[in-house]
């Protein structure tokens, strides 16, 4: 009689517990550093008499762009929580997604000509249409895109390509986000979308809440979130959804 595979299996102890709440307090104080240096570095500046108009207004912007990234790390912190717990909702409604990829670009714009990038849509039919919530779908494809902006920096184009296709007789939309970086090895593939996870590869920096995120929120209208990519030949991100009837 063959012998049966023996399952490992992790105890939840007060240690364990412990690690993973370090894991997230370092997560969260390497996020907020950042934003709150640039805070204080500004704030130190602004109490100069002398400072010129036009360089306390490049404070003042600084300190703007500070708290909203850190107004944003928060908010996907939390939605983070929802989806791990469930509660991510949704308010679904009939999208064109066309559209709805051209307003993801146009968001991305300026940071990917900083970055030294350029965003191209891309669309096979530009009737496809389906039943989601188009804030949360722009939330995950900034996630996506963000994520290629960041690995795939002065690398070229970034594609936003929709797609449908025939999934066990049903028809799913497929929305890509496809960067020329230098792709993702093949040992990190299965854990890219696990919470909180951190990989070895250089795509790997920041929190990594974007990726599990735009998971959630796939998963949330009734899809899925995949990845295709070889090491030296970019990363194609897709949410792969229903298509409306």
């Amino acid at each position: 009689m063959a012998q049966a595979d023996s399952v490992e299996t992790v105890e939840t102890t007060p240690e364990n517990r412990w690690s993973q709440l370090e894991d997230l307090l370092a997560v969260i104080s390497h996020d907020l550093r950042s934003p709150l240096s640039a805070i204080s570095v500004a704030i130190d500046a602004l109490g100069d008499p002398d400072l010129e108009p036009a360089v306390r207004d490049r404070y003042l912007a600084a300190m703007k762009r500070a708290v909203a990234r850190a107004e944003r790390f928060l908010t996907d912190l939390t939605d983070v929580g929802r989806v791990a717990s469930g509660k991510l909702t949704i308010e679904p409604a009939l999208i064109s997604v066309q559209p709805l990829l051209v307003r993801a670009a146009r968001d991305h714009e300026e940071l990917a000509r900083k970055a030294g990038n350029w965003i191209v849509v891309e669309s096979e039919d530009q009737a496809l249409r389906i039943r989601g919530d188009a804030d949360r779908l722009l939330q995950a494809l900034d996630k996506l895109i963000t994520n290629a902006l960041r690995h795939a920096r002065g690398s070229g184009c970034i594609t936003l390509r929709a797609e449908i296709r025939h999934v066990h007789g049903d028809d799913t939309v497929r929305l890509w986000v496809i960067d020329c970086g230098p792709g993702i090895p093949e040992r990190e593939m299965e854990e890219i979308f696990e919470r909180a996870w951190r990989g070895k590869s250089a795509r790997r920096s920041g929190a990594g809440l974007g990726l599990p995120l735009a998971k959630g929120i796939a998963e949330a209208h009734g899809g899925s979130i995949h990845v295709e990519s070889r090491p030296g030949d970019g990363a194609s991100f897709y949410l792969e959804l229903p298509a409306a009837a």
